[in-house]
C-alpha cells in the first residue's frame, strides 16, 4: 500500500467506530472541493479521506485491510532483517588487502538473497488464509443479516404489515438463498394476501424441496395454490398428502371437499371430508361453508331432504345468506315444495342474491 488509511484520518488503528466517523467529517469539511476550489491537492485529498472511510468503518473491509496492513509490516520487517543480516556479513569479512604471496582466487557465493521456496510457500498460506477468512466473514455476515431480516419479517407480519415484511423476506433469501423458512413466508403472503398464485407456488415449490421432511401445512398451501391456479388434480393430491402427514389438518378437508365437490365430480369423497369438517370446526363461518356445500353434494346425488337438511342448519347460523335461501328454495321444488320454495326465493332475492329472480319469473308466478 502506498499510503496508511488511519495516517490519513489521524487516528490509531484501535479507534472506535465513532472515532472514525468524528474524524472523517472533520477531513471532509477541510478538504471538501467547495472549499479549496482548484487545489488538486485538496482535492486528492479528499478522495484518500473518503476511501479510507468507506474501508475503516465497514467492520469487514477494516478487518481485511487490518491484516493487510499486518502482512506489510511483517515483509518490511524481514526486508529490514535480511539488509541489516548482510551489512552485518559485510562487516565481519572486510579486512586489509592480502600481499602478494597470499592472493589466490575463489569462488564466492552470490549474497543476492531472494525468496525462498518456503517464503513463498509462507506467502501463498498466508493470502489463502486472507481469502478464506474473507469467504468466512462474508458468509457469516450475509446469515446473521438474512437471519434478522426473516426474524423482522416475522414481526412485521404478525402486525399485518405484508409489504414491509415481503421486502425484509426478499432481502433474507438474498442472503441465505437456502432458507425455507423464508420461502415459505413469503409464499403465505403471496397466497393469501396479493393472490398471486404463480409466485406462491414458486416458493413452495422451493421451501418443500429445501426440507428433507416438509411438514404438512406446506403441502395443504401449495394444494390451495394449484386450486386457485384451476390445476385440480394435483391439489387433491397436495391435500391428501397434508392430511397423510397431519390427519388433524381439519381445513384440508373442507378444502380437498371443496376440490371434490366442484371440479372433480366426486360427490361421496366430498362428502366423507365435508363431515369429517364439520366435526370439528369451532367457527361460524367455516361451518356455514361446509354445510352448503355438503348440501350441495347431497342435492347433486338426488338426496334432497339430506340436502334441505343442510341448507336449514346453514341458515340456522348465517339467517341472512341470500345464497342459501336460492339453495334451499331448488331443493324444496326438487321435493315439490312450490310455496315454501317461492318463499326462499323471494327472501333470497330481497337479500341481493339476484339469481333468485329467474326462478322467482319462471316458477312462482301464476
Amino acid at each position: 500500500m502506498e499510503y496508511n488509511y488511519y495516517n490519513i484520518l489521524g487516528i490509531s488503528p484501535t479507534a472506535t467506530a465513532q472515532q472514525i466517523k468524528a474524524a472523517y467529517k472533520q477531513l471532509a469539511l477541510k478538504y471538501h472541493p467547495d472549499r479549496n476550489p482548484g487545489d488538486t491537492h485538496a482535492e486528492e485529498m479528499f478522495k484518500l479521506v473518503n476511501a479510507a472511510n468507506q474501508t475503516l468503518s465497514n467492520p469487514g473491509k477494516r478487518a481485511l485491510y487490518d491484516m493487510r496492513l499486518q502482512y506489510q509490516r511483517e515483509q518490511q520487517r524481514r526486508v529490514v532483517y535480511y539488509q541489516a543480516q548482510h551489512q552485518g556479513q559485510q562487516q565481519y569479512t572486510t579486512r586489509p588487502p592480502a600481499g602478494v604471496s597470499e592472493r589466490y582466487y575463489k569462488t564466492r557465493h552470490s549474497t543476492n538473497h531472494r525468496f525462498s521456496r518456503k517464503d513463498w510457500y509462507i506467502t501463498l498460506a498466508f493470502v489463502g488464509g486472507i481469502v478464506i477468512f474473507s469467504l468466512l466473514l462474508k458468509f457469516v455476515m450475509d446469515h446473521v443479516a438474512g437471519e434478522d431480516n426473516y426474524k423482522t419479517a416475522m414481526a412485521y407480519i404478525a402486525d399485518g404489515k405484508y409489504d414491509s415484511a415481503h421486502t425484509l423476506l426478499n432481502d433474507a433469501i438474498d442472503f441465505i438463498p437456502d432458507h425455507a423458512g423464508a420461502y415459505e413466508a413469503r409464499a403465505g403472503i403471496e397466497l393469501d394476501v396479493y393472490e398471486n398464485y404463480n409466485y406462491a407456488l414458486r416458493d413452495l415449490n422451493r421451501s418443500i424441496a429445501l426440507q428433507e421432511h416438509p411438514p404438512a401445512h406446506l403441502y395443504y398451501m401449495r394444494g390451495r395454490s394449484y386450486q386457485q391456479l384451476s390445476q385440480h388434480q394435483k391439489a387433491e393430491q397436495d391435500l391428501t398428502q397434508a392430511l397423510s402427514l397431519n390427519k388433524q389438518l381439519w381445513l384440508a378437508y373442507l378444502r380437498r371437499g371443496e376440490v371434490r365437490l366442484f371440479y372433480l365430480k366426486r360427490y361421496d369423497a366430498a362428502i366423507t371430508d365435508l363431515t369429517e369438517f364439520l366435526k370439528h370446526t369451532t367457527t361460524n363461518e367455516q361451518a356455514v361453508e361446509a354445510l352448503t356445500y355438503r348440501g350441495f353434494a347431497y342435492y347433486k346425488k338426488g338426496e334432497g331432504e339430506a340436502a334441505e337438511r343442510d341448507y336449514r342448519a346453514a341458515l340456522a347460523k348465517d339467517k341472512e345468506n341470500g345464497r342459501l335461501y336460492y339453495l334451499l328454495g331448488r331443493t324444496e321444488f326438487e321435493l315439490q315444495q312450490s310455496d315454501s320454495a317461492c318463499a326462499h326465493f323471494y327472501k333470497s332475492y330481497q337479500l341481493g342474491y339476484s339469481a333468485a329472480l329467474a326462478e322467482l319469473r319462471g316458477r312462482c308466478q301464476e
